[in-house]
């Protein structure tokens, strides 16, 4: 199957490894590979924050005492219990943490949920994808200044010859009584989709057109330069043309033709989408990485794609991943407006007329259908990110907006 596609494709587009990304993953792998194995057979476990630990199995209660207790004078790490794997494109663990009594009166953290890159594979992943220093970014500096519902970061590194990372964030599962689902599982309510749209306002707004901001967040990509990076060091470009083949039979008929044209369609996105007005954008707002907490709050979380851009990029994905076909055909144009009076409400003096933020909606939908053609089209070498049954609801639905929106006439194609 990749063979066909690629056949077909070849003079669309789609991108050849070049010397420079066959080098630049070779010598991450290399390393990567050095460090693992001297991972392996020193089986490291740290006692201080100069090393960032391998995995959430190499901790001890000497490092998290230095991680978690360091503004507590006399509080220390008793011990702790690690919960089941769940491996993506990360490894994720939960940690319950007992503390000495000067811990536990000074009310630190006991419900943890950690993120870490322990594999050749997950490593490789990140690297690539520029996630570390993404996700790095929100839990060390951009979460203290954002006003909404998200996990409380604690602990945040990551080794960039190594490739290791540790994130240890809050648990909102057992603090906040918050449940997570997928696109299978669970749709947004009207009033849902208006928080969602709420919270995804205040972040943009806090950062809206900002002097400075790309320097100041220099470890940030805007997307069409990290669109590029992902076609050359990870080729999905053509993963996501396999995904058209893969996901033929959910797609509209006038979609699935113009499969050849999309990686063009996807990169004038983009471009769009970095020229601004930009802001910080999550970038990955599909269903499973929002929240309900116990009072029916909506809360976002998995921050790793971040991305400076324009806004309409999260707030097509989002209504795209989190509402019905029909609620999204009747509720767009009235939730667009919504975020057009919480980016005023929230600060910002320029928002987009009407018709402009409608047009920059229409041209950002490539991305959300992206996300899931590049998924479910990964080959044998990549990692399994989603089931295969999540993808194509995805890509259903996203496909049927683009068809709905009439995107490639709105990108001029």
């Amino acid at each position: 199957m990749l063979y066909s596609v690629y056949e077909r494709s070849q003079n669309k587009g789609l991108s050849m490894p070049s010397i420079a990304a066959v080098a630049e993953i070779g010598s991450a792998v290399a390393r990567t590979s050095a460090a693992i194995v001297y991972e392996k057979i020193a089986r490291p476990r740290p006692t201080t924050l100069d090393q960032v630990p391998p995995s959430p199995a190499a901790l001890t209660t000497e490092w998290l005492t230095a991680a978690l207790c360091s503004e507590t004078p006399g509080a220390r790490v008793e011990r702790f219990a690690l919960g089941p794997k769940n491996d993506g494109t990360s490894a994720r663990r939960t940690i319950e943490v007992v503390y000495n009594e000067a811990g536990s009166q000074a009310g630190l953290p006991v419900h943890l949920f950690t993120k870490s890159s322990p594999t050749l594979l997950t490593r490789l992943v990140t690297t690539t994808g520029n996630l570390l220093p993404a996700e790095h970014a929100f839990y060390s500096v951009i979460r203290r200044e954002l006003d909404i519902e998200a996990p409380a970061g604690y602990y945040a590194a990551w080794d960039p010859k190594s490739n290791r990372s540790l994130f240890i964030m809050e648990d909102v599962t057992r603090t906040r009584g918050a449940k997570t689902d997928t696109i299978l599982t669970r749709h947004f309510t009207r009033e849902q989709a208006q928080d969602a749209i709420d919270l995804l306002a205040r972040l943009h707004a806090n950062y809206w057109d900002q002097p400075g901001l790309a320097s100041r967040f220099r470890w940030l990509m805007d997307p069409h330069s990290w669109q590029l990076r992902l076609h050359k060091l990870m080729l999905m470009d053509r993963c996501a043309v396999v995904g058209f083949d893969r996901s033929e039979h959910v797609m509209p008929r006038e979609i699935f033709s113009r499969r050849d044209d999309f990686v063009e369609l996807l990169l004038r996105s983009r471009r769009i989408s970095a020229d601004g007005p930009r802001t910080i954008v999550h970038s990955d707002v599909h269903a499973g990485n929002w929240y309900l907490t116990g009072d029916g709050r909506v809360g976002l979380f998995d921050w790793q794609c971040m991305l400076h851009g324009f806004g309409a990029q999260d707030i097509a994905y989002a209504l795209i991943g989190n509402l019905t076909i029909p609620h999204r055909r009747a509720w767009e144009r009235d939730l667009l407006e919504l975020y057009r009076d919480r980016l005023r409400a929230h600060g910002v003096t320029d928002v987009p007329d009407s018709e402009t933020l409608w047009l920059r909606y229409r041209q950002m939908i490539p991305h959300a259908m992206f996300m899931w053609l590049g998924t479910i089209g990964s080959n044998k070498l990549q990692p399994q990110m989603q089931k295969p049954e999540i993808s194509l609801a995805n890509i259903e639905r996203s496909a049927q907006a683009c068809a709905d929106l009439d995107v490639f006439a709105a990108l001029d194609m």
